[in-house]
């Protein structure tokens, strides 16, 4: 081209132009690193099989882009899978430990594989997951301990293999978690922290009064001090000259019959329903938490001014109520046999109390008690309860269970006693409660003894659906 036909001597320069000044331009551009964006943005093809066109001929230039899930979406899909194989396991097993080993394993597996780059990028972020990561650990280590010892005592399930195949993938478990949080290792807080935090954080509320950390404190105490008072008490044996006494000893009692459940003129009884053995907080029977009665053969129905007077002086309603979630019920064998019978034959005998109440049924097993030992026959209670008009429930229907006592009055017939405690400290100054349970009907709750302006209590528990008037209980069937 002659040199008077190009652009750049008109003062323009066409878009392809090959002149120095143009070539250095372009050089220039991409020096500078401006063609990133079109290499970000640039579409990514993958090479797939190779297709057939139409004359039966292999295309090899035929390319196909493939869609790729979001990481969270990942997530999401793999702890709603194994939380659904989990339920189906716990329902299986009869337990919701599986339920919760695999939901834990499928979120710190999702936060390893696929969200560790958030945990990394906001150090909050990475604090709040390794403190998630130390409790879990530390709960899984309790868990262990826990159903080991049940497992070795052939209490962990009702079927030996179940409990141990549950037991190793505890185990299976375990290991891995300790390697997620050695990989961890670097964030913040560390294991000692929070093993330290955990037991500062246990003494102040124990010391302060909260419960259940206080009845834990003062267990642990009790047993402490026993322990050196049994270490410092010497020994004594019987000497000679009071083996050869002609003097008339006293027999001690045989104890709890373990077969019939009977005691002196006591016997004792289970609550058996529809649904299964009931269990409360451990009120009377810590070692299986089962709701045992304590049954009189001589107690008789009282009339309706003997039960005032027995409600006006029993301190079962003065305890509050404590909102506990109890471990899934589980046992091996028959549930009288996980009845600590000494500790209810010390309560019979008056050398030890039952733990204080915590939830509706720990209420109304102490008052069932309470009253058979003072002589006043007396049922316990189980209601089922649904549709609840708490503000707080936005119209949901529920359904929940709850516990009473019944008394069958001489001279007014059965009488149903709420004696529940409050949660906090605005009430009469007796919270025992008359209601009239019928099924279809609300469960309206009557002050017994009303002071300080308080006549009903607060709050609707909810409609009647069922419920059942147990008398004895059940031992031994």
């Amino acid at each position: 081209m002659p040199i008077d036909d190009r652009d750049y001597t008109r003062g323009s320069h066409p878009p392809n132009c090959s002149c120095v000044e143009c070539t250095n331009k372009r050089l220039k551009t991409l020096r500078e690193g401006t063609h990133r964006s079109f290499i970000s943005n640039r579409p990514r093809f993958e090479r797939s099989s190779p297709r057939k066109g139409a004359n039966n001929t292999v295309d090899p230039k035929v390319y196909v882009r493939r869609p790729q899930i979001p990481n969270w979406l990942k997530a999401l899909l793999l702890i709603f899978a194994l939380s659904i194989v989990g339920l189906m396991a716990s329902s299986f097993v009869g337990s919701l430990i599986p339920f919760w080993l695999l939901f834990g394993f499928s979120v710190f597996y999702s936060a390893e594989k696929w969200l560790s780059y958030y945990t990394r990028k906001y150090k909050i972020v990475g604090r709040i997951y390794r403190l998630i990561l130390n409790l879990s650990l530390l709960s899984l280590l309790g868990l262990l301990v826990w159903s080991g010892a049940l497992l070795f005592t052939q209490r962990f399930m009702q079927n030996p293999l179940v409990g141990s195949l549950v037991f190793l993938v505890e185990i299976a478990t375990f290991i891995w978690l300790c390697r997620v949080v050695s990989k961890n290792i670097w964030r913040q807080p560390s294991m000692k922290l929070t093993v330290f935090s955990l037991i500062c954080l246990f003494f102040i509320f124990s010391f302060a009064g909260v419960q259940p950390l206080s009845d834990y404190k003062d267990s642990l105490f009790n047993s402490i001090s026993t322990y050196f008072r049994n270490v410092n008490q010497p020994a004594t044996t019987p000497s000679s000259s009071d083996e050869n006494s002609s003097q008339p000893s006293t027999i001690p009692s045989s104890g709890i019959n373990s077969h019939t459940g009977k005691y002196e003129n006591y016997y004792l009884g289970l609550v058996d329903t529809s649904e299964g053995y009931l269990s409360g907080d451990g009120c009377y029977d810590n070692t299986g938490n089962f709701i045992v009665l304590i049954n009189n053969e001589n107690a008789v129905n009282p009339s309706y001014s003997q039960l005032v007077s027995f409600l006006r002086q029993d301190k079962t309603d003065q305890f509050p109520y404590i909102y506990t979630i109890s471990p899934p019920g589980m046992y091996y064998g028959t549930p009288e046999s996980h009845v600590d019978l000494k500790r209810i034959q010390s309560i019979i005998d008056g050398t030890a109390q039952p733990t204080n109440p915590h939830v509706c049924a720990d209420f109304a097993e102490r008052l069932h008690n309470n009253a058979e030992m003072s002589g006043i026959r007396c049922a316990y209670v189980s209601v089922t309860l649904a549709g609840y008009s708490d503000p707080y429930n936005y119209g949901i229907s529920s359904s929940t269970g709850h516990a009473c006592n019944a008394f069958q009055t001489t001279d007014r017939g059965l009488v149903y006693i709420d004696c529940t405690g409050i949660s906090d400290s605005y009430g009469p100054d007796n919270n025992d409660k008359i209601v009239d349970i019928q099924v279809r009907e609300e469960y309206n709750l009557e002050y017994l003894f009303p002071s300080g302006g308080w006549y009903i209590p607060s709050g609707m528990m909810g409609t009647v659906t069922d419920f059942q008037v147990i008398w004895d209980g059940s031992w031994g069937n």
